[in-house]
């Protein structure tokens, strides 16, 4: 029997004790923002370099806790994220954040990546909804009308992606498979995430421009992004010829819920059927196609026949929320089911009941991969955190109804 209550007491548990607990303690008071790495055990590196794109994530994890569940030391540990990241990340002159700065919080790798941007925009406007902050809510207002001035396709649509700092072209080597060689000039990957930086920022600020290129991220996603097979392509030519063969799992179920909460920020009602009705199609193909015996799903396909099996945090939590957006709209109770399985599986292998957060990823099994760090530049609670968050207010929602 599925008990609404003991499963939002898990997720409220998981997330205050567990996964933002931990993130507490990685604030640097000596240099400002927070430390970017820490090993499997937990251990911080105080002398790694800060990646700019963890401190977004960051920014945004606790000023959507506290929005969602108030407490005062979320706040304040926004606060301290936003400082960090408007005083030693952001470029006063060209505009715009930057990739990667040392521990101190000086500049070591200056390009401006339209992934990045997105993330800033994202974070910030949470941090308005959070706090009513008016500060965040004009940079990210500027973020925006820097990405459409200096990336925006008027041809192709969509958005080129690589910038140095002087907003120069430059090639498109940090969001792209290089180890398979593929590098393109437009990816899924970054058009999934200005979506939802662009969403979040039509909350606070609703700008028929702004709406405008939400509906047009949109149709790109129903029209080019994604593949007749019901799953995202994930790198594209500038005229959104796909070039590559791999299907992620957890990208799939991950986009259809962002693009449905993006699409109900819209006013035409026909529309947002037809696009919440194509996103719970793909929903549908990730549960035929993407899961393990035990519920888990599958992290990727490569070049369509090898299948990795490997638990990776944000896929499992993507997941959870991904099948519960979709039993919502259906009433499927296989949807249902899978959002469960995921959180068996996030529960039974992956959170660390030891030494707090999650495990980057375990094998099939569960046994955890002891090589790979618990906290770095790719490493945040974004995922988990926002997955606790979203179905902790789904569920508010759910037991009102």
């Amino acid at each position: 029997m599925f008990d609404i209550e003991v499963y939002k007491k898990a997720l409220e548990q998981e997330v205050n004790d567990n996964i933002l607990s931990f993130w507490l303690e990685l604030q640097d008071h000596q240099h400002g923002g927070f430390y970017c790495y820490a090993d499997f055990d937990g251990n911080i590196d105080a002398s790694h370099p800060k990646a700019v794109l963890l401190h977004s994530r960051i920014l945004w994890a606790f000023s959507a806790a506290y929005r969602v569940l108030g407490r005062a030391e979320y706040a304040a540990a926004a606060r301290h994220a936003f400082e960090f990241l408007t005083r030693q990340a952001m470029d006063s002159v060209k505009g715009g954040v930057y990739w990667m700065l040392d521990h101190q919080g000086q500049v070591t790798d200056s390009q401006k990546h339209i992934y990045n941007q997105g993330f800033a925009i994202y974070a910030l406007a949470e941090f308005h909804r959070a706090t009513g902050d008016a500060q965040a809510r004009e940079l990210a207002i500027g973020l925006f009308n820097l990405i459409e001035q200096h990336a925006y396709d008027a041809e192709h649509k969509g958005y080129f992606e690589a910038y140095d700092q002087d907003w120069n072209s430059i090639e498109n080597a940090l969001i792209c498979d290089t180890a398979e060689g593929v590098v393109t000039e437009k990816s899924m990957n970054t058009h999934l995430h200005i979506l939802e930086a662009y969403a979040n920022l039509l909350r606070i600020y609703p700008d028929a421009k702004l709406e405008a290129r939400v509906k047009e991220l949109i149709d790109l996603f129903r029209e080019r992004i994604i593949l007749p097979n019901q799953h995202f392509g994930l790198f594209f030519t500038r005229d959104w010829q796909c070039v590559s063969r791999d299907i992620s799992y957890g990208h799939d179920i991950e986009g259809t819920w962002l693009i449905d909460d993006a699409v109900r920020l819209l006013s035409d009602k026909h529309y947002v059927r037809e696009i919440t009705t194509l996103t719970t199609q793909m929903a549908q193909v990730t549960l035929q196609e993407g899961l393990d015996s035990d519920g888990a799903i599958f992290n990727e396909l490569r070049d369509r026949h090898l299948l990795d099996t490997d638990r990776v945090w944000w896929v499992q939590a993507e997941g959870m929320v991904g099948f519960f957006n979709a039993y919502l709209k259906s009433l499927n109770p296989a949807f249902h089911k899978a959002a469960l399985d995921c959180w068996h599986i996030i529960n039974q292998q992956l959170i660390d009941k030891n030494n707090g957060e999650w495990y980057w990823k375990t094998y099939r099994d569960g046994r955890p991969y002891l090589d790979r760090a618990k906290v770095e530049p790719w490493k945040c609670p974004y995922h988990n955190g926002r997955a606790c968050l979203e179905l902790i207010e789904r569920l508010s929602g759910f037991e009102e109804s």
